[in-house]
């Protein structure tokens, strides 16, 4: 049942369940250090609530965090680089050692960032120098207007922060390019003067993983090996995702055909407490066939073969269910790309059977306008050099991260959100 939005006359108990059910989404709002940092969404609309997306980033030396040795920088999270079916995750290269810190004022790092639209076009990036352990407020809309760029504002798009070895790399699978620097970090979008702050989920991803790993002892092979793959490849000139590692898997694996990955989101839209619900769904590739447009699925960054994937997702299966999970009604929605975002509003729904008024079984609670969208997203194909039979072999060549924004609150309440992460099922 989804019983945290009873209807009982306030706007705070309904904010309180959702606090007590925070732990579900604690885990992706503050990252593990990694190679290359996404905050999925990013908004700066001075014209529509003073909606603002701040994010929050701290620096780590990779020596500190035990991921330098013999003068070779590893990837991060390394966990996520050494990740491998039935076997143990190998320890840092390194023992943690203490890192002096530069003197005050003297700059040793840079940390570049770039801002994507919806369809991963590049439209905006800049630097900004940093030390070890050093801490990057940044602030979006703060950033358009001392750039000049107001045409920016009420661009939905996303955001990608990496160290300036990255952006000068003309080749992101040598070794060369792997950072000194790793990234940490949060972000939050703010609504009205300050009145609510919703986290964004931000997540780190390696630059490679590495695939060679001594069965005996569990430990990958040295990086100087060539058994590396390429998580992060340069996309007309500026950094794309390959893989995005630590977010939903969308690839089709050892199967004769294409499956759907269940993505479960909840919508409230009681007009006596909602506002609005933004889903947002982020991928890695707009729909189509991406292995061709410059996401590097090829033999040199360590992928089998010419790959060419195709997703299609103009027409993602759907289905509504009330707080009870009863079936209401089905649909197609269309999902073309990087970044895609569904709003929803109590006078206008996006999907058929979202507008009800039920009474809870369990309790005899009227519920009104409250339940449950399941989107069936279809997983990636391969398609060339290879039979239709089978599938991408590389995990996570298609994947994203889903959430939702609620707007919570009526009156002089308005500017409310909070942040539900998506649950994601298995293959059907």
């Amino acid at each position: 049942m989804v019983r945290e939005f009873k209807k009982v006359g306030a706007a705070a108990a309904v904010a309180g369940a959702l606090l007590a059910s925070g732990s579900s989404f604690a885990n992706v709002q503050l990252s593990v250090p990694g190679d290359v940092v996404l905050v999925p969404y990013v908004i700066c609309d001075p014209a529509n609530n003073n909606q603002n997306t701040l994010v929050g980033l701290i620096t780590f030396d990779k020596g500190r965090i035990g991921l330098r040795a013999g003068g070779i920088d590893y990837s991060a999270p390394w966990i996520l680089a050494t990740a491998a079916v039935d076997l143990p995750t190998p320890g840092t290269p390194s023992l943690p050692m203490r890192v002096t810190p530069p003197q005050a004022g003297a700059f040793n790092e840079a940390i570049h960032w770039y801002f994507y639209d919806t369809r991963s076009n590049h439209l905006l990036d800049g630097v900004i120098p940093v030390t070890d352990n050093d801490f990057v407020r940044f602030d979006w809309c703060a950033t358009i207007r001392e750039t000049g760029q107001d045409v920016l504002n009420g661009v939905n798009g996303y955001l990608v922060f990496t160290t300036d070895d990255v952006d000068r790399a003309d080749n992101l699978a040598l070794l060369g390019s792997v950072p000194k620097t790793a990234l940490y970090g949060h972000a939050y979008q703010i609504q009205g003067n300050w009145e609510s702050q919703a986290f964004i989920p931000i997540v780190a991803n390696p630059l490679h993983s590495y695939l060679d790993v001594d069965e005996a002892t569990g430990v990958p092979q040295p990086a100087t090996d060539p058994a590396r793959i390429a998580n992060v490849v340069k996309r007309d000139g500026y950094p794309a995702f390959a893989r995005l590692l630590s977010g939903s898997n969308f690839a089709a694996r050892g199967t004769s055909r294409a499956l759907r990955r269940d993505v479960y989101m909840r919508y409230f839209l009681d007009p006596a407490l909602a506002t609005e619900n933004r889903m947002v769904f982020w991928f890695n590739n707009n729909t189509g066939t991406f292995g061709a447009a410059g996401l590097g699925y090829t033999a040199a960054n360590g992928y089998p073969g010419a790959v060419d994937l195709v997703q299609n997702r103009n027409s993602v299966a759907g289905e509504t269910y009330d707080s009870e999970q009863v079936y209401r009604n089905s649909f197609s929605v269309t999902l073309p790309d990087e970044l895609n975002i569904i709003r929803s509003t109590p006078t206008a729904p996006a999907f058929p059977g979202m507008i009800h008024t039920s009474v809870e079984a369990a309790t005899g609670f009227e519920v009104v306008n409250t339940g449950i969208v399941r989107f069936g997203i279809p997983e990636a194909v391969l398609t060339s050099d290879i039979t239709i039979e089978e599938r991408s072999t590389a995990p996570f060549a298609s994947s994203g991260v889903s959430f939702n924004l609620l707007g919570l609150g009526a009156g002089g309440a308005a500017a409310q959100l909070q942040t539900e992460m998506a649950t994601v099922g298995p293959a059907y």
